[in-house]
This record gives C-alpha cells, structure tokens and sequence, in this order.
C-alpha cells in the first residue's frame, strides 16, 4: 500500500545491528534485493544511529489502519522490531479500517500522554480531523504508507507512482520482447486513496507511449475495483465476461491482485499476462507455478517502512530534528528470477496470509 529520506546516525557499530535487522522476524535479507536503490536505501539505515540514551520511558502508540495480512504483518513486525531495538514500549492499535475506532484509539492516545504516535491513516480528511486533539496536545505525529490532510512531524512510505511505473516499465519491455502487436489491457485501479490515484496515474504515464502507438488498447479502465481479494475477484470476472479478447491485467494492490490471479486461475485463462502491486508469499509462488502468467509484481518494503516510523516517532520525541519525509524504494519481482523469488519465499516463510 503507500510515499518518504534520511536520519543521521552513528556508523561504525551499526553495520552488525543492521544485519541483524535484515534478519529479523521477518527473515530480510540483502539477497532478498539486490538493486542498487535498494542497496542505496540499507547502507543510509546501516549511517542511522540507533542510540537508546533517553528512550527508557518513551511510549509510541501505533494506530493502525489494519493488523492482518502478509502486507501489513511485516509492517507491524517492522513497528515492533524497532521498539525492541530502540527499548521504547510501542502499543499497538487496530483500527480495522474503521474511522470511528481509529478516532477513539487517537484519543486513548492522548488521553495516556503518549510521546509520540504513528499511523496509517485511514482518510485524509476524517483522520486529520480526529488527529487534531493529538497536535493540540503537542504530540508529534508520524504517518506512514497513507497521507492525511493536516501538518504532520514526518511521513514514511512510497512514491505511489513508482509503484505503478514499475510494472508498467516491465509491461513495456516484455512487449518489446515478445513481439506483441495487439495488446487489449485491463487496468484493475482504485482512486478512493491517493496513493490508488498515484499508482495508477504511474502506471499509465509508463504505458503511454505503447498506448499512442496503438500497440496497447485500454479497453477497461476500472477505477472501482475495490481493495480485497473478493472484490478484485469480482471484478475481473465481470470485465473477462465483458471483454474475452484482454490479454493483460495490472492490479493496483495486493488485495485486488490476488482476486485477478485467482478469477484467470478460475477460468483457466493462462493466456492472459498479469501484473500488479505488492509481492505476497501466494503470488511468488504463482510466478513460479504454472497455473496463470503472473509476469511482474512491483513491492515495496514494509517491514523497513514500519521500523522507520517508529525511529522517526523516537527522534522527534526526544527533540531531534528528522527529514520530513523518507522515502523507501520499491523493487520488481519478475517471473523469470526463479531464484530471487525463492529466496523471497524463504525470507517470508513465517508470514500467514489471512
């Protein structure tokens, strides 16, 4: 799910904490990705300081739009690891994507004089809403994934239209490749969030020129299709009803996506080319079986973007001065790498899909 750039910290006895890091419960691993933005991204963390002075008594709560799924275990375990690592109590919060609730754990928060809270806002204008009793209250607010319309300390996440850029880049090339002629698309989006406008917008700003070609023909543009499984089900078996003659699919989450992956699996539709946002441990093992054409998956790193919150959420607690926002790159899985998606499967193998 979503958009953030560097702390200074201390070098030296970090390098060994890091590695560490990478090999915490959610078994990361600088083989899991080896693009040099991402290497680029670890050595920056490898500078950050991790200094515990202070933090004894610290207490960050942790709102969070939702605590289930593969996507957002890792952010969570990411939140917690950096509580472990920075020895501050971090209380968890689930808001189940419900604005009352969420409303009524900010005021908990404030309520308990926390030092901090990080969060994934739920709607940018509701959430900024219920969020003004915690500035009121001088406590320094971290986003994270989701934006929200009020002043903020610091944001984490990623640029949305990186996300959607970096399947349609790979559509582009796999087109070229392959010879293609004739592609009639189905992008399966969203656009209640802002981070579904940018990754859509990033998608289709990559495809255009293959699109002024006439070589790729949008024949379903579907800004509804919704956040979960069911509904991304749903919706791809009404538009192959609509239109047998599409041969590729992007999804603009991981929900959606795997309600595509599963409507081709149904229909047994291994002609069609799939592509979307947000690896899983089910979808690399779709591009490694044989059952549908799951080409391309562009993913961010969760477990770095809660970890990030929580250190940002500390810094600014303790006085510090932080950048306004981090950014965390994003990375393709292809079909081809074998190899890489195995090693994804191994570093992931402790995460349950719900």
């Amino acid at each position: 799910m979503f958009g953030l750039r560097k702390n200074k910290w201390i070098l030296s006895i970090f390098a060994l904490f890091f590695a560490c890091l990478l090999c915490t419960s959610c078994g990361k691993t600088e083989k899991e990705d080896l693009s040099e933005e991402v290497k680029a991204f670890n050595a920056s963390i490898k500078k950050s300081s991790v200094d515990t002075e202070g933090n004894s008594g610290l207490v960050i709560g942790s709102v969070n739009m939702g605590m289930n799924g593969e996507w957002f275990s890792e952010v969570m375990n990411g939140i917690r690891g950096a509580g472990k690592d920075l020895g501050v109590e971090v209380k968890m919060l689930d808001s189940e994507y419900d604005v009352q609730k969420e409303a009524a754990h900010i005021d908990e928060l404030v309520k308990e004089k926390v030092d901090a809270i990080v969060i994934s806002p739920i709607d940018v204008n509701i959430t900024a809403q219920s969020l003004q009793k915690a500035k009121d209250a001088g406590i320094p607010i971290i986003t994270w994934n989701t934006t929200v319309n009020t002043d903020i300390d610091a944001a984490v996440g990623v640029v949305p239209a990186d996300l959607g850029a970096g399947a349609g880049n790979y559509a582009c090339e796999y087109i070229k490749t392959h010879g293609l002629k004739d592609v009639k698309m189905f992008i399966l989006g969203y656009t209640k969030y802002e981070i579904g406008v940018g990754r859509c917008n990033g998608f289709k700003s990559a495809i255009q020129d293959m699109v002024d070609q006439g070589v790729i023909d949008v024949v379903s543009d579907v800004s509804d299709g919704g956040e979960t499984l069911d509904e991304g089900l749903e919706c791809t078996n009404r538009i192959l009803k609509e239109h047998p003659e599409i041969n590729m699919i992007w999804a603009w989450n991981q929900g959606v996506l795997h309600g595509a992956a599963q409507a081709l699996k149904d229909a047994g539709r291994k002609d069609i080319v799939l592509l979307g946002v947000d690896m899983s441990m089910q979808l690399a093992n779709d591009m490694l079986e044989d059952k549908i054409d799951l080409e391309a998956v562009t993913t961010q790193l969760p477990y770095n973007m809660g970890y990030k919150a929580v250190v940002n959420a500390v810094e600014v607690a303790k006085g510090n001065q932080i950048d306004k926002q981090i950014w965390i790159p994003v990375s393709t899985y292809i079909k081809s790498d074998e190899e890489r998606l195995k090693q994804y499967i191994e570093n992931h193998k402790d995460l349950v899909e719900e």
